[in-house]
């Protein structure tokens, strides 16, 4: 489910405004009772050959009751770290599933955080940064920013890159937390709930703002390298104009490939920008990426493969439409996307065939976190689900 929300704070559900918006969204006119838009596609029998296997599940924490929040889990040094709405933050073993620490931050969330090999950091929806070492919790040191963080942070080895609400980014010391820069970005008037996480280079951090833009800044100073305007915001309304990057950027052999809403999905070059191709696409949803394919989730909830190189679409999924799908990860040679009544559906990535299928408990947030084997996912139930594609 995704929402809306005004700069002044004020937040809206949206509804009726496009057979393209995803599962359950609903507008707030008056004191009318809200309604649905479509109802979720009924899922048909499938040749059920390689239903996931789930490998273990733990608790996540409090229930994500609230579609306002995404927290993910992260991966990182063989561990997976998943944290809850109100700031408990619990590490497991990644193989087994042992539990390893337990934090409590005491900060509200509303997405997860972000971890290099000895330390995971968090960003509040008051603003308050903070970072935990990885093998032991220990809270390694706080820090403020201008207004909520509604993306996980970026963490290299010596800074962070945490985005603020306001459209600041701020590139942060990762060893103790004092601010090397911040730089101010422009928002819209109405944008969606959340940002797309920032990429973090040796020389360089990229990523995408709510106004279809996609920028590279200096990593030095913040300074603007080059910038792409991914879509244009157009129609007649404010919401009707809403072209954010939510679904967080790839960077693959010398290209980003970046998906806005009610806007474009494009490949861009690394160097200086320049678009190899763009096509109309709405999107808010991580993607993946594999040697020959860009898979992504439209707002509707129909999964696509696009040619890397041209970006002519490879085959089209409409199984799943209306039924708050994920973005695809993939997994030993598979994807595999989940969806708001806890079924996982695994899809040939040749073809887009459905061809596995398992269901969990409670709906499946995004991203799901595909990283050394296997994939972590959390549910509004608050499970930890880890699991492999056979």
């Amino acid at each position: 489910m995704n929402f809306v929300r005004l700069n002044a704070s004020r937040r809206f559900r949206l509804a009726f405004l496009s057979v393209a918006l995803p599962l359950g969204l609903s507008l707030l006119a008056g004191c009318s009772p809200t309604r649905e838009l479509v109802k979720p596609t009924p899922l048909t029998a499938i040749d059920n050959r390689f239903p996931p296997d789930i490998l273990w599940k733990a608790s996540a924490g409090s229930a994500q009751k609230d579609g306002l929040k995404h927290i993910a889990p992260v991966i990182t040094a063989e561990r997976v770290i998943v944290a809850d709405q109100k700031g408990n933050v619990t590490a497991y073993a990644l193989k087994s599933g042992q539990r390893l620490w337990t934090a409590s931050l005491d900060i509200p969330l509303s997405v997860g955080g972000g971890a290099s090999t000895d330390e995971v950091v968090f960003g509040s929806d008051t603003g308050k940064v903070v970072a935990l070492a990885a093998d032991s919790g220990k809270v390694l040191w706080n820090a403020q920013v201008s207004s909520a963080v509604e993306a996980a942070p970026s963490v290299g080895q010596h800074e962070v890159v945490v985005r603020a609400k306001d459209g600041t980014v701020n590139l942060l010391d990762a060893k103790d937390g004092h601010s090397a820069w911040s730089v101010a970005h422009n928002q819209p008037v109405m944008t969606l709930q959340g940002q797309s996480r920032a990429l973090l280079f040796p020389d360089a951090v990229a990523l995408g703002y709510d106004n279809g833009e996609f920028a590279v800044l200096s990593r030095a100073d913040g300074r603007t390298l080059w910038k792409n305007q991914v879509a244009l915001p157009s129609g007649r309304t404010e919401i009707d104009r809403m072209v954010d990057i939510d679904a967080t950027p790839i960077f693959a052999d010398g290209f980003f490939y970046v998906a806005t809403y009610q806007g474009r999905i494009a490949a861009l070059s690394a160097r200086g920008g320049e678009t190899l191709w763009s096509r109309k696409f709405s999107g808010f949803t991580d993607m993946s990426v594999d040697a020959h394919a860009l898979y992504a989730t439209d707002a509707s909830g129909i999964v696509w493969a696009f040619d890397r190189r041209t970006g002519e679409p490879l085959w089209r999924q409409p199984a799943l439409a209306y039924r708050g799908v994920t973005g695809p990860a993939l997994n030993n040679g598979k994807l595999v996307v989940g969806d708001q009544e806890g079924y996982l559906h695994v899809l040939d990535p040749q073809t887009g065939a459905i061809v596995g299928r398992l269901r969990v408990d409670g709906a499946l947030i995004d991203p799901m976190r595909s990283e050394e084997g296997v994939i972590a996912v959390v549910t509004r139930a608050g499970d930890l689900v880890v699991f492999k594609l056979p």
